[in-house]
């Protein structure tokens, strides 16, 4: 058996482990764990870039800290599995298929509207439910400001702190919301 396809039934495989215990499992530090650790340890030297950008986890954080890092980590790793595969099991393109997909999800609509960003933000997976909720609230606030009967430079002066706020967080959620500051118009 080649050596591709070998990787190619590897994958298949741990796709499979992947989605078992995401179902089964997913709130389970070790669980959580022991997914990421296999996961690494069986691409980290056959698919190029493999574990670039992926979170330290370390032990004095709280449980419920270490599972939202764990499930983003391993949310990137499967993603970068699945374009590998996608990509015929070979690394030559690689970068160019990841610097793609990531343009293709971060790129700015300024068309969208309050209610497509609360959808997104909604559907993201990689976020914890404090966060997603601290977002939507943060939108609604924004958005009553941006449709209050002023000036742009008074909505401009009462939206600053959001501006600080966005710049905080992670650059796929500043993406989505920095556009609506043009709602002020």
């Amino acid at each position: 058996m080649t050596e591709e396809k070998r990787l190619q039934r590897m994958i298949e495989k741990d796709l499979e482990e992947y989605e078992r215990v995401w179902k089964q499992f997913s709130y389970d530090t070790d669980e959580m764990d022991a997914l990421f650790r296999m996961l690494i340890s069986h691409y980290i030297d056959k698919i190029n870039g493999f574990a670039e950008d992926i979170e330290v986890i370390c032990d004095y954080e709280k449980a419920g800290e270490k599972i939202e890092i764990y499930q983003k980590n391993i949310a990137l790793l499967i993603e970068r599995m699945k374009l590998f595969a996608q990509n015929g099991y070979k690394n030559e393109g690689l970068l160019e298929l990841y610097l793609k997909q990531e343009k293709e999800r971060d790129s700015i609509a300024v068309e969208m509207d309050f209610t497509a960003v609360r959808l997104h933000i909604g559907m993201l997976q990689d976020i914890s439910e404090m966060e997603r909720e601290e977002i939507i609230q943060n939108l609604g606030e924004i958005e009553e400001i941006c449709s209050l009967p002023l000036t742009r430079k008074k909505k401009w002066d009462r939206l600053r702190k959001y501006i600080v706020w966005i710049s905080g967080k992670d650059v796929k959620i500043a993406m989505k919301l920095l556009p609506l500051f043009l709602k002020i118009i």
